[in-house]
């Protein structure tokens, strides 16, 4: 990093500035652009136009000659060119950023945005001090994490099977039983270990009239047909014992109206204590039905019994436009075996806070995954963070939101993201064919810049869950697809998330086609031998674990990258398409599948990948 001394801001790079309206971002608010490291360094990242190719950070102490730092240039996609800087400020200083562009002209960046100067009240201020230090657990930077939906994954216990428990491998509905159970995985963790899985992520155990339980009937009691609270404990020790993590998922958002606070507003209506955890619209409670809608929504037909009944709460016919139900309290979408909780009580929040700090301290659980977790007033996740990490300082704290995860992500609340950001990008480029290598290179380098890179390291990087399609449906049941997408999450920064099945090939649409049992059958599968293969392999390199992320080759269908860490260095090649594809590699060995090299140049076959060094 060059660094140049000057008597004022402006000679870095001279006048006048160029004011033409650049794309330049940064906020210093943002993490993503400021951060403090653990050495105590500040890192700098800006965002810029491409036709920029110089950047500097110019600092302005309270005493002493203005220092300029020259930003390295980290990556670079189609639209952006990301550059980066780290300096140890030792007190407070005022700062901007002067750009070069490619014609020569200099462009800066003060607070109030592109400018042809700086001037005195201009600059940025930091306090070292005061800005924020990104910390992730170090455990969960880069693990491969496996999803378990419970009830379908495997049956260790038949005797725990609940009443009308259906055949495994039944067509999957919410409120119909197949006998999965915690046994049933602590029964399978060999097999988990040997897929080189080091989390399990379990969807929700508490109690609950339902499959997916994110309708909790009871915080502090683990559903009895899946063992109950000592199965959940047992697990969990089994797990540790083969340094395998557990974390649990949970909706602190809603619950089902047998929980305890809303059965007593059912009952005592607005004289209920328990009255202000929820949002009433209108007394008495009840459900209003508009059969007249029904033609649009010819599903809800099949539920409204179901909510009826569970609820039971009467149900008033009205005519006129709306929904089709629609219970006169808040409930998560409406539906009425969910309704919401005011996390902003707090009584209701001091409940919540005790219920994750319980698990924590008490059966030794490694995480938390929340799931709607924007729908939460926010600053719940301030004091949810205090809690857990007082309990656990080394604990994950996963949030479920889609898209920009930024301002959830910022120290404060959650330690990373389910990113479906990632799986939408694997979609369009692996399953749909929407985009070609170099989309594919351009959309991962700006996802990578999105976050701090502790945050990218931990993001939970999925293909499918329980939420969405599988991704070989999605892919048309061409396994080659999921296959080379699966390639790219095992080498792709991150925590590589594999929905339990997938490796195995199941297949499902949306919910609930996406929660089918497990074939136990067809555990023996190419697809679950690669993954094994390669999580092996990112045991013995690092740099597939936390290294950096360059691009090398991005073309029509092939795809080239490396990860570095230090000096080591691994290179992966995909190729989408289905000729062979060919690029220089000068000293690279093709360690694991299909490539072959001669004269310094490497061959991929059609719709084979290669990982070498």
């Amino acid at each position: 990093m060059r660094v140049r001394e000057h008597g004022h801001d402006l000679g870095i790079l001279g006048l006048p500035g160029d004011v033409s309206p650049w794309d330049i971002r940064f906020d210093p608010r943002d993490v993503r652009y400021l951060e403090r490291l653990e050495s105590g360094e500040l890192r700098f990242k800006v965002w810029t136009e491409p036709d920029i190719e110089e950047a500097w950070l110019v600092v302005r102490p309270d005493s002493g000659p203005v220092v300029a730092y020259e930003m390295g240039e980290t990556s670079r996609s189609g639209r952006f060119a990301f550059w980066s800087t780290d300096v140890a400020l030792p007190e407070p200083a005022e700062y901007s950023f002067a750009f070069r562009s490619v014609d020569g002209r200099p462009v800066y960046l003060v607070a109030s945005g592109v400018s042809n100067a700086v001037e005195r009240l201009d600059r940025f201020r930091v306090d070292p001090a005061g800005v924020h230090r990104v910390e992730t657990p170090a455990w969960v930077r880069g693990a491969v994490i496996y999803q378990i939906f419970p009830d379908r994954f495997a049956n260790g216990d038949p005797d725990l099977d609940p009443a009308g428990t259906a055949q495994w491998g039944s067509p999957p509905h919410a409120r119909v039983f197949q006998g999965g159970d915690l046994p049933g995985v602590t029964g399978r963790l060999d097999y988990l270990a040997g897929l080189g899985v080091d989390v399990i992520y379990l969807n929700p155990v508490f109690t609950s009239p339902s499959t997916h339980r994110y309708d909790t009937t009871d915080y502090f009691r683990v559903e009895p047909s899946l063992g109950g609270n000592r199965a959940l404990s047992e697990l969990v020790e089994r797990a540790h014992d083969r340094s395998i993590r557990v974390i649990l998922d949970a909706s602190f958002n809603h619950v089902h109206p047998t929980f305890f606070a809303f059965a007593d507003l059912m009952k005592c209506g607005p004289r209920s204590e328990y009255a202000d955890w929820f949002v009433v619209d209108s007394w008495p409670l009840r459900l209003i039905h508009r059969p007249a809608e029904l033609r649009s929504r010819p599903w809800v037909r099949e539920w409204l019994d179901v909510w009826a009944n569970e609820v039971g709460l009467p149900v008033e016919r009205v005519e006129g436009r709306g929904q089709v139900v629609e219970p006169t309290y808040e409930a998560w979408y409406s539906v009425p075996t969910m309704p919401r909780v005011r996390l902003s009580n707090p009584d209701a929040r001091s409940y919540f806070l005790g219920v994750a700090a319980h698990w924590i301290r008490e059966y030794g659980i490694d995480g938390w995954r929340m799931d709607v977790a924007r729908y939460v007033d926010p600053d719940f996740w301030n004091d949810f963070r205090d809690v857990v990490k007082e309990a656990n300082p080394d604990a994950y704290l996963l949030s479920e939101i889609m898209g920009d995860t930024g301002p959830w992500l910022q120290g404060d609340r959650f330690d990373a993201t389910m990113n479906y950001t990632f799986r939408s990008i694997c979609l369009r480029f692996f399953a749909w064919g929407e985009i070609d290598g170099s989309g594919l290179v351009d959309e991962a380098t700006r996802l990578i810049a999105q976050y701090p890179w502790s945050v990218t390291l931990a993001n939970q990087n999925l293909l499918g869950s329980h939420d969405t399609p599988r991704f070989l449906t999605e892919a048309r049941s061409e396994m080659w697809r999921l296959v080379l997408a699966t390639v790219f999450q095992l080498t792709f920064p991150g925590a590589p998330g594999i929905y339990y099945g997938d490796e195995v090939g199941v297949e499902g649409g949306d919910d609930p086609g996406c929660r089918a049992a497990f074939p136990w059958h067809a555990e023996d599968h190419d697809l679950r031998d690669l993954i094994a293969a390669i999580t092996a392999i990112r045991r013995r390199r690092r740099s597939l674990v936390t290294g950096r992320f360059t691009s090398i080759e991005a073309r029509r269908d092939l795809v080239v990258f490396e990860r570095r860490e230090g000096r080591e260095r691994t290179v992966v090649a995909i190729n989408r398409g289905n000729r062979p594809a060919a690029f220089s590699g000068y000293r690279l060995k093709p360690r694991w599948g299909a490539a072959s090299i001669a004269d310094g140049v490497v061959t991929v076959p059609g719709r084979q990948a290669a990982i070498l060094w």
